[in-house]
């Protein structure tokens, strides 16, 4: 009877999600048939034809050891769970496992196995939480360690840690209210609240055991954030308007900001990525405004031998006077400006670069800010502008065009893919399978366009979605979709609702699905009415949830300290490591309730990466947040390079780090390879405007750059393109989801590469 249940179970996974693989609620599952639900999961594209998959060789079954300790922890059967419930399903199955006798079932139901939607964390649900990760509090060995370095004993850490968890639970601790914790975990979920609850209880010794922590008081003084506005006298002595243009996706709100900015003397945009940067900077110039670009990894002046374009008038030396500047978020000048657009204004609460957005917002010294984005961050803009004593006026917009969410899914079959569609997947290791699986199976070709592609492929691979004289019908995009291109989707389909967060698999957010969504009938796109559906009927409940529901409002604003205030820091650990020191200052740091420190995840992996050289904090400083992703092998051996030349003064010319491999990609982990490299040699462009007495080779870095993007293209444009056979399928395709290179001298000579 096990054996046909389990049988039941998975025909019924197989056919409800290939992704989002759920048993019904009620059904019970043992460790074998979780881990064939996972295998399931990593194989997308063999569970989306109607029917069971074939079997699979035991080669093509082989996962790691961690993520099958994740998904049978997902499932309940790697670690004891936090609740008693949980515990005691935990605690069954192990007395199971030590009998003889075959292994019993445990019950598992829907909320077990994953994170709940935005909507679904409420008070009840944080208040649980919270007594979870209190019991959790006293007994982690981390939370231990991390206080033992501000020299807190284990008996006193013993003792006080229970006067907390006790103060916390009868209400005593204001902030860890469970009502107002609810943002946090829509936001930064468990590891967020973990790290608050050690803040906290730094801010309750303060209060109640000063002598817990030698210094306790004077360390807590020079690491208050709770007035970040204070850190911009310049912008505090002048009347700023500030104006917000909130909507939908796809409403005209960038384009009334924009077209103010054209008119004005001096102005600024500010992107939140390079590549809508650089849209802006073309838009402008073909308007005839002068438009200069500033991005951490590209400087671009106003082309003046453009007959429409004339500067606005001259400096003393003779130097014309740049209209606009459009720039990455990060890279804001620090001038004064008559009018100022920053979009995507919602991201002033993104984990990791929410503190871009809050610095622009608090400091940029505009007579006019223009702020375009969705309706949730209204309120909280209001009040951080009413501590500055400024006033905001709100504009709404509509959405221009109709958007549907269908009733119904593609029913999980490839064929129901048509021309114009965007499928979204998000892991780009399944982009380049999906694409080749459509290729195959419907005879259309597909554009890609994922976040680590190069910003210049990806408007290559648009163009050629966009271009209805192309052969490319369909796009496979990661999230990366969601803002920066302008697309002519007709439907948006979504492969999952689920997504990798580094921490494991949870639901996108609300805002996420929305913004995604909405790029299906964009406005002058040759599109009435714009779809959105999902591979999966399992998941089209959740996705007309998300789609009819308006984000929740955003409760706090992203900060990061200064320079100044880690060194002061860092004097009073001399002997503590850089990664270590900002982890310290994060754990202590007074903030005030609408805001809250980034995360320092990304920046702490680079920090340990340099600890070794014999850098100077600020240096430090400046390299965590270059454009790094430490867990790439070649960028981290750039790095490492970049590095050493900084800390022994030593210029460095990017000709002695960067080796091109002297071949075309021909499959997606040689395109990755050169994905890499790109993202090397953008390092040291970056590198060269903030040492430019290092990095001196600028111009062969941009030589290089254009090579390796012009090589990853060719690679894409190579792929062979599958011919439709007589029994309905195609011949051509990769079975096993490699791509073929097909040597092509005209798109070689067409792309400057021989």
């Amino acid at each position: 009877m096990q054996r046909t249940l389990a049988a039941g179970v998975l025909r019924s996974a197989t056919r409800c999600s290939a992704h989002n693989v759920v048993p019904c609620k009620g059904h019970t599952i043992d460790r074998r048939t979780a881990l064939d639900l996972f295998r399931r999961q990593y194989h997308p594209t063999a569970a989306c034809e109607r029917g069971a998959p074939k079997k699979k060789s035991k080669k093509q079954l082989i996962i790691t050891k961690n993520k099958r300790d994740n998904v049978l922890e997902k499932y309940g059967f790697a670690s004891p769970p936090e609740d008693s419930q949980s515990t005691d399903k935990f605690n069954r199955y192990n007395r199971a496992r030590r009998r003889d006798g075959p292994q019993k079932n445990v019950r598992v139901t829907f909320d077990e196995m994953k994170w709940p939607q935005d909507a679904d964390l409420d008070e009840k649900f944080a208040a649980k939480t919270l007594k979870s990760r209190l019991g959790r509090f006293q007994a982690n060995q981390d939370v231990r360690r991390r206080c033992g370095y501000f020299g807190i004993g284990d008996g006193e850490f013993v003792e006080w840690s229970g006067k907390f968890a006790r103060a916390v639970l009868a209400g005593g601790i204001e902030r860890l209210v469970p009502k107002d914790l609810v943002p946090l975990l829509i936001r930064s979920r468990l590891e967020g609240l973990d790290n608050f609850i050690l803040n906290q209880f730094f801010a309750y010794l303060e209060r109640d055991a000063p002598h817990v922590v030698k210094d306790m008081k004077y360390l807590r003084e020079i690491t208050d954030l709770r007035f970040p506005h204070e850190w911009a006298p310049g912008a505090r002595t002048m009347k700023r308007r500030i104006i917000m243009h909130v909507g939908p996706t796809n409403s005209g709100k960038t384009y009334h900001a924009l077209e103010r900015l054209k008119h004005c003397q001096a102005g600024v945009y500010c992107s939140p990525l390079r590549l809508l940067a650089h849209e802006v900077y073309t838009r402008m110039m073909s308007a005839g405004v002068s438009c200069g670009l500033l991005t951490g990894e590209d400087r671009r002046y106003p082309d003046y031998t453009l007959s429409d374009v004339k500067p606005i008038g001259y400096t003393s030396t003779g130097t014309p006077i740049t209209q606009v500047t459009s720039c990455t978020i990060e890279m804001l000048p620090v001038k004064l400006f008559d009018v100022a657009v920053i979009d995507e204004i919602q991201m002033i609460s993104d984990r990791q670069r929410g503190w871009a957005w809050t610095s622009a917002l608090l400091s940029l010294r505009a007579r006019e800010l223009h702020l375009c984005g969705e309706p949730s961050a209204v309120p909280l803009v209001k009040r951080i502008c009413e501590t500055m004593d400024e006033e905001v006026e709100v504009r709404e917009y509509s959405r221009l065009g109709k958007l549907e969410v269908s009733s119904r899914s593609l029913e999980g079959s490839w064929r129901n893919i048509r021309a114009g569609d965007c499928v979204v997947v998000f892991s780009r290791a399944e982009i380049y399978a999906i694409k080749n699986t459509i290729e195959k199976k419907t005879g259309m070709r597909c554009a890609v366009i994922y976040g680590s592609l190069p910003p210049e492929s990806r408007v290559k691979q648009a163009a050629l979605f966009n271009d209805p004289n192309s052969d490319y019908d369909v796009l496979v995009a990661s999230d990366a979709v969601g803002m920066g291109i302008n697309l002519s989707i007709n439907r948006v389909v979504f492969m999952t609702l689920e997504k990798f967060d580094g921490g494991g698999v949870r639901p996108i957010s609300v805002s996420q699905t929305r913004q995604i969504g909405g790029r299906a009938g964009r406005f002058n796109s040759g599109v009435n009415v714009g779809t959105v559906t999902t591979m999966q009927p399992s998941d089209i409940r959740a996705l007309q949830s998300s789609m009819g529901t308006m984000p929740p409002n955003l409760d706090a604003a992203g900060i990061k300290p200064t320079t100044s205030m880690i060194e002061m820091f860092s004097h009073q650990f001399p002997n503590v490591s850089f990664s270590q020191l900002w982890s310290m200052f994060c754990d202590i740091a007074n903030v005030d309730d609408q805001y809250f420190m980034c995360s320092f995840d990304d920046q702490e992996s680079v920090a340990k990466e340099i600890e070794k050289l014999p850098l100077t904090v600020s240096e430090r400083y400046q390299l965590i947040y270059a454009p790094v992703n430490a867990r790439d092998p070649i960028v981290k051996q750039c790095l490492h390079k970049y590095a050493a030349a900084i800390a022994y003064k030593r210029e460095c010319n990017i000709m002695d780090v960067v080796t091109l491999p002297p071949y075309i990609p021909t499959d997606r982990e040689t395109i990755h390879i050169f994905e890499q490299w790109h993202r090397g040699i953008t390092l040291y462009t970056w590198l060269s405007y903030h040492f430019p007495t290092t990095f001196t080779a600028v111009d062969e870095s941009f030589a290089i750059k254009e090579k390796c993007e012009n090589t990853i293209q060719l690679g894409l444009l190579s792929l062979r393109k599958p011919h439709r056979d007589n029994a309905g399928g195609t011949t051509g395709g990769n079975t096993d989801g490699d791509l073929k290179y097909d040597d092509s001298q005209s798109i070689r000579k067409a792309l400057g590469i021989y």
